[in-house]
């Protein structure tokens, strides 16, 4: 018995230095409580240890010890699961600085050309304004040589394959995606015959103190589901300055239809939600231009995170002041008044317009509506047995730019603060019209012309948060 006495408070020390270290490392937990905790434990640690060593311990004294030292090994390795959990998570999502885009080679469905090969010494297009081309040159000539051909417009290009004036284009992957939405003819008469991915570095980001100053996110919903590495369009544009001094935060909801001079781009406009295709970067940048400020960090998410969350949670409780059915899912039924919603519905809530009048400003306002109900579900503590399993369903779902330290500080500062946050909420207005756009050339599609006064708005309110 004092052999497994001397064995059970052995692996009890060890197994406590280790939970301590990795709680430590989790960076969550304020200085101030971690040393209070720790020394808490190990104070117990070390009490349990000494009456398991003591040679005068009695023998039923000895016998409750060593079940306490077991109940608190198990107690700590299954926090340490937890802690694991969380962990991979953050790791998961933390920023990387490189992407992979997928790239295709395109030809008309009906020449003879079925692979690369036969490509060889023949002409092929690419967009001028492609600045990913030349890496994405350099991987496909080590399969074959082709002459290439640079087109300065997207009518010309969706032109020359559509009438077989060349023999094939090379275009990223989800801008093609986006062509054969709006251009039904392209899916019948071109075909994809290779596809290549290219890593592509992204634009490295300032440093920022966000436990100590004011700093702006933007939250960017890409409409796909599945893995988030896809790049997409952005269906989803919210800023959220957060402002850690006063306890504020604005959400800024900019309707994806909206007007706007893509950066680095000159000429004819496009839609906000089609910078998405052209990576992150180009979001970040265009709406840094359109509002005349500097994003910070950057969230990305898709619609699996929407929906796996919210199923999670055993649904989530929403407010809608009207009924209807979605057009995204005719199987569901909103009704006016509060509904009780799984993540199918949900998504499908979130994405409506044409049951409103104001289309996307509406829209806005409930995802905006969605994202509170799930902090709020979130927050409640019944749901941290399927902590491990919300968590292990994200993955994969989640990107951000930020480093591990600097959002697990931002958890640390809330825990440490706890800041009852008051949120406040805008949305950016304007008209709808029909216009060509940069991505799609001639085509007018339907789009939001800026409301300049919504803009201005917005403009200082972003100044008085981020101060």
């Amino acid at each position: 018995m004092k052999f497994i006495s001397k064995l059970n408070g052995l692996i009890l020390i060890i197994v406590s230095l280790i939970l301590i270290y990795m709680v430590y490392s989790l960076n969550l937990v304020p200085f101030k409580y971690f040393i209070i905790i720790g020394s808490i434990v190990l104070l117990f640690v070390l009490l349990i240890f000494f009456k398991l060593i003591r040679k005068k311990t009695g023998l039923i004294s000895r016998l409750f010890f060593n079940i306490v030292s077991i109940l608190f090994i198990t107690g700590q390795i299954y926090v340490m699961t937890y802690i694991n959990a969380t962990h991979d998570f953050i790791n998961s999502i933390a920023a990387e600085n490189f992407e992979k885009v997928p790239y295709d080679i395109v030809v008309n469905s009906n020449s003879n050309i079925d692979n690369v090969g036969d490509l060889y010494n023949k002409e092929v297009s690419y967009l001028k304004t492609d600045k990913n081309y030349p890496i994405v040159k350099l991987k496909i000539r080590q399969d074959v040589k082709y002459k290439d051909k640079k087109v300065n417009d997207v009518d010309s290009f969706i032109k020359n394959i559509s009438m077989g004036n060349t023999s094939g284009i090379i275009i990223e992957d989800s801008h093609y995606e986006l062509l054969k939405e709006e251009n039904t003819d392209l899916s019948t008469n071109t075909k994809v015959i290779k596809q290549y991915k290219i890593i592509v570095k992204k634009d490295k980001k300032k440093e920022q103190a966000t436990t100590e100053e004011p700093f702006l996110l933007y939250i960017s919903g890409i409409d796909t589901y599945g893995k988030i590495s896809t790049i997409s369009r952005s269906d989803v544009n919210v800023l959220m300055a957060v402002n850690p001094n006063t306890g504020k935060i604005l959400l800024v909801s900019i309707p994806r239809d909206y007007y706007v001079q893509l950066h680095n781009t000159t000429g004819v406009k496009d839609k906000l939600t089609h910078a998405g295709i052209y990576g992150i970067d180009t979001s970040i940048k265009t709406i840094n231009d359109l509002l005349d400020t500097n994003i910070d960090y950057y969230v990305r998410i898709n619609f699996s995170t929407l929906t796996k969350t919210i199923d999670l949670l055993d649904g989530i409780d929403v407010y809608s002041d009207k009924a209807f059915t979605p057009s995204s899912n005719n199987k569901i039924y909103i009704n006016e008044g509060t509904n009780h919603m799984d993540g199918e519905t949900a998504l499908a809530f979130a994405r409506e317009r044409y049951a409103y009048s104001s289309g996307d400003r509406k829209r806005g306002e409930n995802q905006q509506a969605i994202i509170t109900a799930v902090i709020k579900k979130m927050s409640n503590i019944e749901y941290i047995t399927k902590y491990k399993d919300i968590l292990k369903s994200l993955e994969g779902t989640f990107e951000t730019d930020m480093e591990y330290k600097e959002m697990t500080n931002i958890f640390k500062m809330q825990i440490g603060k706890k800041i009852d946050w008051q949120i406040e909420s805008i949305s950016l207005d304007g008209k709808g019209s029909n216009e060509p756009t940069y991505s799609m050339g001639s085509r007018n599609l339907y789009v939001m012309i800026p409301d300049e006064e919504t803009v201005d708005v917005a403009k200082e309110k972003l100044n008085e948060y981020l101060k």
